[in-house]
């Protein structure tokens, strides 16, 4: 080893990595490092190579334990969001405040460059995380972070572009490295509480709410108190040959709703005509004629609604019960409930040289609660072939009048006929839905490493990872109970179901007759069951060519190889009860489906880093690494992958770098062996051929979607702002592609004491995208234009509807997994450090400063929707298609002072730029060319963050901050864009106001 030219690397490398993992910078530190005589080697995230070089070819973003610390922030999804490199998809994406009606709860995700978060590779101590949820209902599988608990994290590091060729398939558009703390010695408990507190200042939204007979929130709330508690042991074994590392955590966060902060206490949306009001839900309190006739009540052609005892022309002011709009904020979550425990181990010992083994073990059980507005019945969702309930005209609960409106003729009211009707009725009688999800993970690691001869080393490891689902959906109403609570006749007695049995009959055609016998017997609860079984065996061989004269000519190192083998077996199985397998639960949107299926691949890899110059002038360091992948799937892919990265150094101060990488995401068993079924989705929130459409289509392109002339503007909406769509799997899917290209320079300029930097750029190039034509271009394209291959994705139930339930019946858009379209990323990230002495300034006495910078510009966010079509860009737009926020810039900039006291006292500002709907654009596809005259642009957004960590003395530290100090509101969104289910906005931003937390750390 050249250990002149290895200290000089280690010295630039140490101080940026060093900076960015605490924020801090220890310049005598590192001096002290780089004069050792001997560094030891490490593997870097993005090679299996070790090297004493701590720089990847390709850009990293390193999130230390300090910042862990400082942020506040327990769960571990929450820690990566506030990086300018991730975006939160809020109908796809995750999280804690994500929105409650995007389906699976209880798991956490990460989505690099907006991408997808199946296109983001987690990783834990550079090995794959196993897939966090087995729910078929999930259309982007992905492993879930709370699996990895936030208190044992030594770093993360955050890699852009395409990484296939060293970890395999899913490394598309960057990886995730958890590394977590070992070696341990002691016993540390740590204990936090957290609260949320809000001022309501959004007197827009206030002065909407009377209206609608909403009232205002509490104007101070306190709310969403979290509880963290850890232990961490660990002991040294046989004078420091073994360790053995263990850990227990609990957390526990209580709920928020929506109607608890003002800006989300009702649905926002823009009317026609430029008004801006509250709305809710018209599935409230709302009767059609399931064929599309006329009422027979004068003023009411298509809607009526219970008023008394009466039928009504449906008002949107008028005084019912439900109401016409009902409000389900105050119902639906803003923060999730959770309570999750972790506990395992982390241990190695070693036997001599050639031999170490090592362990992990990790346990987590998570109990998750989800709650959005009442179930009741729902138009298109009954048990007629059209989608409506059967009520006979005899029905001894209907006023001569209603049966006059309905149709009910004499011989019809003798005979007991019954009249098919698209009913929207809440149960406010019953109270909101509530899903519940409970989650038992088990991840095992063993494994042996050591040298084999020379610089010769060997690591061979087995994984187990094993996820299993609880599910129940409780509170719902039975569809087939519903049917035959409104088939009822007269007694002996009073009313009596026709079905018989314990039928409870339903009385919702008088305000206020709903019964607990009723309900009791309509109630009806959906449970399923699933796991994700994962197995890995690897094995890895490194080496320095060197040892044989393998090097260049004008290299003091020689040539690093690695190369090894990686088989994976995924099984996946989900099985509904027969509630959730019939689609008989009311407001479930539909069908659940099982599968029990498993995919299998095998691969080889080799990677090579080829030293070309070293310390020659302007070449203090020129070096190439190439790396193959070769993968065979159990679905008959084969997949090569591969890389290429220079990287030159002309002096010790400065580094440039660059790879370019082809990378694979290979079809999941969810996109590949889902069951086709139907359920809602807020893609596309209304039929703008139907009644009420608040941006109607003309007759001539309605025509195009199948409906016909009679059903123009008279069918009924979509309800609740979701129209239907048919999911399911494709066992013809093929791999998606990546091109990736990254290029930058790092800087550590001697003249600068203390100051590291980079600047990247990055492009993504993907194609063969798995997923589904945008449900809005579907539609959209098939208006426009009457083209077949758009127009045939779009299947009317027989009544004209959009907002079917089963395959069957129709009335829904295709929505099935397809390689189609494509995708580009590209931008360029910026990251800057500075570790400053007061002395250095003449302040003695004082400590130091750091400052710690990281930005990210977004160049360009395109999408391919359909082969042939022109590429619309989303880069510095929002929007029902763009889905994720996609500011232009944001930063993250945090100052530190380190204190000679024990204190250390960080002031963190997060920056989000402006953004433009995307309608208000010439973009291909997405663009009008409007206004937009209440959301043409999201204003920016900018967030300070203050905490500070006092140690005590050697045993003790406090903690405690404040996140978001100005308790800034998010942006206003027009809930129609934003869509059903949020809180009106998008959770990239702060939803719930300032934090504060306290922490205390005991050390023995």
């Amino acid at each position: 080893m050249n250990t002149k030219h290895t200290r000089a690397r280690l010295l630039a490398s140490s101080m940026i990595c060093g900076a960015a993992l605490a924020g801090l910078a220890n310049p005598a530190l590192a001096q002290a490092q780089a004069e050792a005589d001997e560094v030891a080697e490490v593997v870097v995230t993005g090679t299996r190579i070790p090297s004493p070089n701590l720089e990847s070819v390709s850009p990293v973003q390193v999130v230390g334990a300090q910042e862990v610390t400082l942020g506040g922030r327990p769960v571990t999804a929450d820690i990566l969001n506030q990086l300018p490199q991730v975006s939160q998809n809020g109908q796809t994406g995750f999280s804690t405040t994500s929105n409650p009606l995007s389906g699976p709860g209880g798991t956490a995700t990460v989505d690099l460059r907006g991408l997808g978060q199946q296109r983001t590779l987690v990783l834990v101590d550079g090995r794959r995380l196993g897939i966090g949820d087995p729910d078929t209902g999930n259309p982007n599988p992905s492993p879930d972070l709370n699996q990895i608990p936030s208190q044992l994290i030594q770093r993360v590091d955050v890699l852009t572009g395409g990484a296939s060729a060293t970890y395999g398939s899913d490394a598309i558009a960057g990886v995730v490295n958890f590394i977590m703390k070992r070696d341990f010695e002691g016993v540390e408990i740590d204990a936090q509480w957290g609260v949320y507190q809000h001022n309501q200042h959004n007197e827009f939204v206030q002065g909407l709410l009377p209206a609608r007979g909403i009232a205002k929130p509490k104007e101070h709330r306190w709310d969403g108190k979290s509880r963290d508690l850890s232990v961490v042991m660990g002991a040294n074994l046989d004078d420091g040959r073994g360790n053995v590392t263990g850990y227990f955590t609990y957390h526990d966060q209580d709920p928020v709703t929506q109607s608890k902060r003002d800006y989300s206490a009702c649905q926002v949306v823009l009317a026609p005509g430029g008004i801006v009001r509250c709305e809710g839900s018209q599935n409230s309190n709302q009767w059609l004629l399931a064929d599309g006739s006329a009422f027979n009540l004068p003023g009411a052609p298509g809607l009526v609604a219970v008023v008394g005892n009466t039928f009504q022309p449906w008002s949107a002011t008028a005084s019912t019960t439900p109401p016409p709009f009902f409000n389900s904020h105050d119902y639906a979550y803003l923060l999730h409930q959770g309570t999750r425990y972790t506990a395992g181990f982390l241990a190695r010992y070693e036997v001599n040289k050639h031999l170490e083994f090592y362990g992990d073990f990790g346990f987590m059980r998570d109990k998750t609660q989800v709650l959005i507005a009442p179930t009741g019945l729902f138009q298109g969702s009954g048990a007629s072939p059209n989608g409506g309930f059967l009520i006979n005209c005899n029905n001894p609960f209907m006023s001569a009048q209603q049966r006059s409106v309905i149709g009910c003729t004499a011989d019809m009211i003798a005979s007991g006929a019954s009249v098919d009707m698209l009913i929207g009725r809440r149960n406010i009688e019953g109270g909101g839905r509530n899903q519940v999800y409970e989650h038992t993970n088990y991840r095992a690691v063993f494994g042996g490493r050591g040298e084999i001869t020379g610089s010769w080393k060997y690591d061979l490891y087995g994984s187990y990872y094993y996820t299993s689902l609880n599910n129940a959906s409780q509170n719902y109403l039975s569809i087939q109970r519903l049917q035959n609570a409104l088939q009822v006749v007269q007694g002996p007695n009073g009313p009596v179901c026709i079905s018989g049995g314990g039928c409870v009959p339903y009385n919702i055609f008088q305000d206020g007759q709903v019964t607990d016998a009723a309900l009791a017997y309509l109630d009806i609860e959906g449970t399923a069951r699933g796991s994700i079984t994962e197995r890995i065996i690897e094995g890895t061989i490194t080496g320095d060519l060197g040892d044989y004269g393998v090097k260049s000519p004008w290299a003091n190192d020689g040539v690093g190889v690695a190369f090894g083998f990686h088989h994976r077996r995924d099984h996946l199985e989900y099985q509904p009860d027969s509630a959730q397998l019939s689609g008989d639960l009311s407001g479930a949107g539909g069908a659940s489906t099982p599968i029990d299926n498993s995919l299998r691949v095998f691969e080889g890899y080799g990677e090579a880093r080829v030293p070309l110059v070293q310390d020659a002038p302007y070449a203090d360091d020129l070096s190439a690494e190439l790396g193959f992948r070769y993968s065979d799937y159990s679905t008959g892919i084969q997949a090569k992958t591969w890389k290429a990265g220079l990287s030159w150094a002309p002096t010790s101060d400065f580094k440039l770098r660059g790879a370019y990488q082809k990378a694979i995401r290979a079809p999941s068993i969810l996109e590949l062996y889902t069951p086709q079924a139907v359920t809602n989705t807020s893609q596309v929130s209304e039929d703008p051929c139907a009644a009420g459409a608040q941006n109607p289509a003309p007759l001539a392109a309605c025509l195009n979607t199948g409906i016909v002339a009679a059903q123009y503007g008279v069918i009924p909406q979509c309800p609740s702002g979701q129209c239907a769509v048919l999911n399911g799997g494709n066992p013809d899917l093929t791999p998606e592609t990546a091109k990736t290209f990254t290029v930058g320079v790092t800087a550590r300029p001697a003249f600068i004491r203390g100051f590291t930097a980079s600047v990247d750029y990055y492009k993504i190039d993907l194609t063969d995208v798995i997923g589904a034509i945008p449900l809005g271009v579907i539609l959209q394209r098939c208006l426009d234009t009457g083209d077949e291959q758009f127009c045939s994705q779009i299947v009317r139930a027989q009544n004209g509807i959009l907002f079917g339930t089963t395959t069957g019946a129709g009335g829904y858009i295709v929505g099935t997994s397809v390689n189609v379209g494509a995708a580009k990323a590209s931008g360029i990230d910026v990251q800057a450090n500075y570790a400053l002495p007061l002395e250095d300034w003449g302040v003695d006495g004082w400590g130091g400063i750091s400052i710690n910078f990281t930005g990210s510009y977004l160049l360009k966010a395109s999408t391919t929707p359909f082969p042939g079509d022109e590429p619309y860009d989303c880069a510095g737009l929002f929007g029902a298609q763009c889905q994720t926020l996609n500011p232009r810039w944001r930063h993250t900039m945090r100052v530190t002072w380190n204190t000679p006291w024990n204190v250390t006292a960080s002031l963190t500002w997060r920056y989000i730029h402006s953004m433009t709907y995307e309608q208000d654009t010439n973009e291909p596809t997405i663009g009008t060319g409007a206004t937009n005259p209440f959301n043409h642009k999201l204003p920016q957004r900018s967030y300070l963050d203050l905490s500070a960590l006092w140690n005590i003395n050697d045993m003790f530290a406090v903690r405690g901050g404040v996140n978001n100090i100005l308790d800034q509101d998010p942006p206003l969104v027009n809930n129609r864009i934003s869509q059903t289910g949020s809180p009106n906005s998008y959770p990239t931003y702060d939803l719930l106001g300032r934090r504060l937390f306290v922490g205390i750390t005991a050390k023995f």
